[in-house]
């Protein structure tokens, strides 16, 4: 060996340092927290915007939404009932009844707007949505939604009172729930503006958005029913407790096929990620081995040549 040169290689040299940055990267994905983007992936439901303008039809839809959010595990999901009945006044064909569950939070819902314009139709919409949140702060609470319903509706003549919205006037920008603005114009029977938000409130934790109904059934003699309802059921985490695993049965994500089950898991995480971790893991193990295999081949190599 000449002198000044270096001991090691600079093939060796290089596996090594391979080896450490694969394996940090590896141990990174495998234990590293989730929280940057444990609660990034939400989505919008839209159904019923936009159909069956022309006058003389009836619009019936329908949206029950269930969100569980369990602040301490990163856990979310979300279970989305639709039913949508449309056609001729009196006669309107319903489809089924349609459950999905998704391994997201559904935060916004859009419906019935610029639905039945033309005149002479019915338009009757419904959104429910219950929040679950637990693993919650001590000091977590909610508030009463903020509600804008109502506004530039019934207009254009007809028998008064046109409007039957509870609650009236409710006009606040940014509104929580916003429904029936701007819609059953051009005349028609009293009352024909029925809307009503139902006693409902909101979370800093899981803020949902109902916009619903507006721009709808104007042209004259038609008549519009919608109704929105928001609850929020808030659980604290308790400190210095742990869970007690309970058996349920796994429900189907019909949206990411990744993880198909576990969402019944208590303790935070899914069967793919523990089988996930067990995998990454072992992938650390069985890496740092072959690089230290291929050094050792690298050394005797370089030995021999000396």
């Amino acid at each position: 060996m000449k002198a000044g040169t270096s001991r090691f290689p600079t093939s060796l040299l290089r596996i090594l340092a391979l080896t450490a940055s694969l394996a940090i990267a590896v141990l990174a994905l495998t234990f590293g927290p989730a929280g940057a983007n444990a609660f990034a992936a939400t989505q919008d439901l839209t159904q019923c915007n936009g159909l069956l303008g022309g006058g003389g039809k009836e619009l019936d839809c329908n949206v029950d939404i269930v969100n569980n959010l369990n602040l301490r595990t990163g856990e979310e999901t979300s279970t989305v009932t639709t039913k949508v009945c449309q056609g001729s006044p009196a006669a309107a064909i319903c489809g089924k009844q349609v459950a999905l569950n998704y391994a997201l939070l559904t935060k916004s819902v859009n419906q019935c707007n610029g639905s039945v314009n033309g005149g002479g139709s019915i338009l009757t919409c419904r959104v429910t949505v219950v929040n679950n949140i637990t693993g919650a702060p001590a000091n977590s609470g909610t508030t009463g939604a903020t509600v804008n319903q109502c506004d530039y509706a019934g207009t254009g003549g007809g028998t008064a009172p046109t409007i039957n919205c509870d609650p009236f006037p409710a006009s606040v920008s940014g509104a929580t729930i916003t429904q029936c603005n701007y819609s059953v114009n051009g005349g028609g029977a009293p009352d024909r503006v029925n809307c009503t938000v139902l006693p409902s409130t909101a979370s800093a934790l899981l803020p949902v958005s109902i916009n619903q109904c507006n721009d709808s059934a104007n042209g004259g003699g038609s008549v519009v029913t919608c109704s929105a309802s928001l609850t929020n059921n808030i659980t604290t985490a308790s400190a210095g407790t742990t869970p007690t695993p309970v058996a349920t049965t796994p429900v189907k994500n019909v949206l990411h096929d990744s993880k198909t089950d576990g969402f019944g898991l208590v303790a935070g995480q899914d069967a793919g990620n523990l089988g996930g971790t067990a995998f990454l893991g072992a992938g650390v193990l069985i890496l740092l081995a072959a690089g230290l295999l291929a050094a050792a081949v690298a050394t005797r190599k370089a030995d021999a040549r000396r």
